[in-house]
């Protein structure tokens, strides 16, 4: 049934085969489907033109909800330690953010909370698993996320940061002279690999600059400042967002771009389930209100 799914899905959005079987198979599959849905999936069988019915295209939203829950159960299923699903919270986010400030809200939430089972999927990007098993997503995203709603969101206000012992040895940068300093660039790929190097690219009051240091993690890049080996494009409060109080801004006329993390909901889920996230949705703002970070509500 998944293998099914996947190829009728990818089939509807992309004209081709997710699991790149031969056309017999796919044929095969399509027919014990129709046998299923006890209706017509595909309008035309030959080899260099299948199209499917009305009935299809107006299914695939079904047929990836339908999908969504079945790996949902082999996930959950093929943990050693079963548990009900009702008390349990599964929260998708940026890795950077996991490893920094998140994790104090991670903490506090477990131990007023320790009924409750918490899963943390970390990563990069957000992956198909992320999406898939996630009940809680935080995470910058311009458009919506497919499945959950948008709730409300803190913004990362970007400008220029170097330390105090760079300073003093490099000298305050000035317009006429950032192409004589060393900058720190973001070497990871992910989907706003550029606008971290905003500082990069020729605007935002900015000549074009050359970073003579990169690094695959935001994280690092802030604390490669505050060690003093450069200027890089941080946001404000980074004291809060990545523990290292000691860098100033510079060329304060230079603001870069604005970022939102939003924290989005899974749709569909049962009382319960929103009420547990109500409970993290609660300590996670209290967190940030305590560290004087604005919270902005979606429309």
């Amino acid at each position: 049934m998944i293998s099914t799914l996947k190829n009728l899905i990818t089939l509807a959005e992309k004209g081709e085969f997710a699991l790149r079987i031969p056309l017999n198979d796919f044929i095969d599959q399509m027919k014990r489907l129709e046998q299923e849905l006890e209706h017509k999936v595909l309008k035309t069988r030959s080899e260099n033109n299948i199209s499917l019915t009305d009935f299809a295209k107006n299914f695939i939203p079904y047929a990836k909800k339908c999908l969504r829950i079945l790996e949902d159960g082999i996930y959950s299923s093929s943990d050693e330690n079963n548990y009900e699903m009702d008390q349990h919270l599964t929260i998708g986010i940026a890795r950077d953010s996991m490893t920094t400030w998140a994790i104090n809200c991670i903490k506090n939430f477990n131990k007023m909370h320790p009924g409750l089972r918490l899963s943390v999927i970390a990563d990069d990007n957000v992956t198909p698993r992320m999406i898939n098993n996630s009940t809680i997503i935080f995470w910058c995203v311009e458009g919506d996320l497919p499945g959950f709603n948008k709730i409300w969101y803190i913004e990362y206000k970007y400008g220029l940061y170097a330390s105090e012992s760079y300073l003093q040895k490099y000298g305050e940068p000035a317009l006429s002279t950032m192409k004589n300093h060393k900058v720190i660039a973001y070497s990871g790929k992910d989907n706003n690999a550029s606008l971290s190097n905003w500082h990069l690219t020729g605007e935002y009051n900015l000549p074009p600059l050359k970073p003579s240091i990169f690094s695959q993690s935001r994280d690092l890049i802030v604390k490669m400042a505050s060690e003093g080996l450069g200027i890089g494009a941080i946001c404000e409060r980074q004291d809060v967002y990545y523990g290292y109080p000691l860098l100033r801004r510079v060329l304060k006329f230079v603001d870069g771009p604005v970022l939102r993390s939003y924290f989005m909901i899974r749709n569909g889920i049962n009382e319960q389930v929103h009420c547990n996230v109500a409970l993290f949705d609660q300590l996670f703002k209290l967190y940030f209100k305590s560290q004087n970070i604005e919270i902005c509500y979606c429309k």
